[in-house]
Parts: structure tokens; C-alpha cells; sequence
């Protein structure tokens, strides 16, 4: 056994030295200069954008993952994950050294996913989501007050009783995001600002989620890789950074609208429109520095001209609705060990099960830290019985009784409560 553990470890070892230079959000991102030349030229033109070189062969470091590939001798769980692992990267390499090409897109897809997939569901596709949340209502005036230095007092005020010397939060000037997370650090953007509530929010999402289960899964003894992200984590690894927000309560109406134009972006761009297009219908609903961001957000690497956006955004919706749905099965069956077994590290929601599985085996080991919301386990299960409760009833029906009675109450000149009794539908 001690021989299979190290033989997993060395693997796993060598896959998390191998992707240790390939980051993607520092080679697609844009200069601020870019956005700068943009409006000093009126929004009327596509922006100049350039990347610098990547700090790799991208042909040798592909091949490199590949040779690892090669290597897994067995056809265990583990190791078709650690297979699956290495195309990945293989992948990601291949889209960054595509920048600024249609072929950054067709590996972008792969990756993240298209703003039109489905869910289980047949007659549910992710654009719906995206278009229900973007057409919310916007919150109450809730200036942001905050400058970046308060915001990430406030975070790391948070972040700190939890995680203490495992995490950072700094203000950094090299940002498209208003904050960004590392694996042992939160950077916040300087001259961005913020509300109390969006402070506390990204504590909860950037800290407390991304954070925590990076350092969570770097402290495995034999799965290292978990810090840096089984295949197709992005998913349920933003969706929960999503529901960590709600379930702390810091969810906004105004975010929901946010990730939901961020995702119809993708899907325009996607489709054909250009740079301009896609801004100047953002910026009917934003700021125009804003909407310049979200845009930076949907174009970085792809091509601005329309067709080969950069798709990750699209993935918000899939992963809150996915985990969400995960998090509720699990407290509805009471299985603590599998939500525990998805805070080791950074996973997708359906490789839980096998991390549950490793930890009885000893290969893996349970989260050293937990976020928040966990450790209130009672308000986050009163939450899913909520949702429980209420998706019993049907919005629309309850609508249509609502409006016949104040149909019938107006002509027969009746005062009316100002809410229909609820009725099972």
C-alpha cells in the first residue's frame, strides 16, 4: 500500500510541477493602457491588444504533459484522473498558445463550456439561467463607499480567523476583476470600489472558497494536485464561490444581473458580434468603465473581431445550479463525509464521491480548514429547507390566482390583502 501511495504521489507531484508555470488569467490578460487608448479615442474603435510571449515552449510543454500521460500504467480511478488531468492541461496550453485566434475558442469550449449547454433537465439550457438572472431587479441605491485599502481591511478581517498565515489579501494594480484569488492570496484592484456588502462578499468567494480549498488540497500527503484542480473543477469551483455568497448572505440582486450579462456577453460574442458591439449593449446597463471590463472579461485571448470569445464566464450559471443542487442532496441524506470530502480541495461536484471514497481509503484526508457557511450548518440546512418548502408551490399559478382575485375584487370594489394564500400546486 505504502508503494501505491507513492507511486500516486510521485505523479501527482510531477503533474503539479508541470502546470506550476502555465497560468492562464496572467497570459490573456490585458494592459491597463488598453482600455486608456479606447476611450481617449472615443469607445469608437476596436482596442489594440498584445500578449507577451508565454514563459514556455508551448509544443515542448505539451508534449511534456503528454509523456506523463504515457506514464500512468494503471486504469484505477485515480489514475484515469490523473490521465484526464494531464490532456487538461494539455488543452489549456493549447489555448493560450492559440491567443488571439479562432482555435482559442474551440479549446475554450472544451475547458469552460458553451453559454448554450443544457443541464439535465432537456428543457433548461445554461442561456436561460443567464437571461432569468440578468432580467432580476436592480437593488436599492447602495453607492460603493469603500476604497480598495478598506475593502481588503474588511476582507482579511474575515478571511484571517479562518485561515490566519495561509492567506494574503493585498490591493494590486495588475488586475481586470475587482479581486482575484491565488492559492494563498486575495488581491483586490486598486482605485476599484466597493459596498460593505461586496467586501464581505468576496471575502466569502475569494478567500474562504478559493483559497481555502487550494490550501486544503496542497496539504494532501498524496494528491497534491487537489490544490491545483481535478478535471473540470471551474465549474463547480465558481459556482460554489457563488452559493458561498449566498449562503453567508451576501448575495446581491445586483451580482445576479452582473453574472447574468456577463454570460449573454459570451453567448453574443460567440455568435458573431465584435468587441463594439458586444460593449455598447453593456453599456446600456453600465458604466461605461464597467462595461469595458465585462467586455476585457468576454474578448482577453479571443479574437475581437466576434466568434472565439473566452467562455468561462458561462460556467457561473451551470456551477451554482449544479452545486447548489449537490450541497441540497447531500444535507437532505444527511451525508456530512461527502460535502467534506468536496471542501479537500478543488474538484468537480461529481468526483466527490471518489474523494469521499479515497479519504475511508487514506489516500486522501479531510478539509483542514472549513468555510463559514459549514461551520453554521444549521442556517445553511434552514436555507435548503426553504428552498425545499417553496418549490412546492408554483410561482406562476400562484400569480394567475393572485391577479383573478384582484380582477374580481376591483369590480366588486373589495379591499384585498396584499398576498394570495398560498395553495400546494
Amino acid at each position: 500500500m505504502a508503494d501505491a501511495h507513492s507511486y500516486l504521489k510521485q505523479l501527482s507531484d510531477e503533474l503539479v510541477a508541470l502546470q506550476r508555470p502555465v497560468k492562464i488569467l496572467k497570459a490573456i490578460n490585458w494592459s491597463s493602457k488598453v482600455h486608456a487608448r479606447f476611450f481617449a479615442k472615443g469607445g469608437r474603435e476596436l482596442p489594440h491588444v498584445s500578449y507577451a510571449p508565454l514563459p514556455y515552449d508551448p509544443h515542448e510543454k505539451v508534449r511534456q504533459f503528454l509523456q506523463l500521460k504515457q506514464r500512468i500504467r494503471g486504469h484505477n480511478e485515480i489514475e484515469q484522473l490523473l490521465r484526464r488531468k494531464c490532456d487538461e492541461f494539455a488543452t489549456v496550453v493549447r489555448m493560450l498558445a492559440a491567443r488571439g485566434h479562432r482555435r482559442f475558442f474551440e479549446h475554450s469550449s472544451v475547458l469552460y463550456g458553451d453559454p448554450r449547454d443544457r443541464y439535465a433537465d432537456p428543457t433548461v439550457d445554461n442561456l436561460e439561467i443567464a437571461k432569468l438572472w440578468a432580467s432580476r431587479p436592480p437593488a436599492a441605491d447602495d453607492l460603493p463607499s469603500l476604497t480598495a485599502e478598506e475593502a481588503r481591511d474588511i476582507i482579511d478581517a474575515i478571511i484571517g480567523p479562518v485561515l490566519g498565515k495561509h492567506c494574503t489579501v493585498r490591493v494590486s494594480d495588475r488586475l481586470t476583476a475587482n479581486a482575484a484569488a491565488g492559492a494563498t492570496r486575495v488581491s483586490v484592484k486598486k482605485g476599484a470600489r466597493f459596498t460593505p456588502l461586496q467586501a464581505r462578499a468576496l471575502a466569502h468567494h475569494e478567500g474562504l472558497w478559493h483559497v481555502l480549498t487550494s490550501v486544503n488540497g496542497y496539504a494532501q500527503p498524496v494528491l497534491r494536485i487537489l490544490g491545483v484542480g481535478l478535471p473540470r473543477f471551474t465549474e463547480s469551483q465558481e459556482g460554489m464561490g457563488i452559493l458561498s455568497e449566498f449562503l453567508t448572505g451576501n448575495l446581491t440582486n445586483d451580482r445576479f444581473i452582473e453574472l447574468g450579462e456577463r454570460t449573454l456577453a459570451v453567448d453574443m460574442a460567440a455568435r458573431g458580434a465584435d468587441y463594439l458591439q458586444v460593449y455598447r449593449s453593456l453599456s446600456e446597463k453600465f458604466p461605461p468603465p464597467k462595461a469595458a471590463q465585462m467586455c476585457e472579461r468576454v474578448f482577453r485571448g479571443g479574437v475581437l473581431t466576434g466568434g472565439a470569445p473566452f467562455t468561462k464566464d458561462a460556467s457561473y450559471q451551470r456551477g451554482y445550479v449544479r452545486t447548489f443542487q449537490f450541497l441540497r442532496k447531500a444535507m437532505h441524506s444527511v451525508d456530512r463525509r461527502l460535502v467534506l470530502a468536496f471542501l479537500t480541495g478543488k474538484m468537480n461536484i461529481d468526483d466527490a464521491p471518489l474523494i469521499k471514497h479515497l479519504i475511508t481509503e487514506g489516500i486522501c484526508v479531510g478539509p483542514h480548514f472549513t468555510p463559514l457557511w459549514w461551520q453554521h450548518g444549521d442556517v445553511m440546512s434552514a436555507q435548503f429547507t426553504h428552498a425545499v418548502t417553496m418549490h412546492r408551490f408554483a410561482l406562476s399559478e400562484r400569480a394567475r390566482v393572485f391577479s383573478e382575485r384582484q380582477e374580481r375584487g376591483e369590480a366588486e370594489g373589495l379591499a384585498l390583502p396584499a398576498q394570495p394564500d398560498l395553495e400546494p400546486s
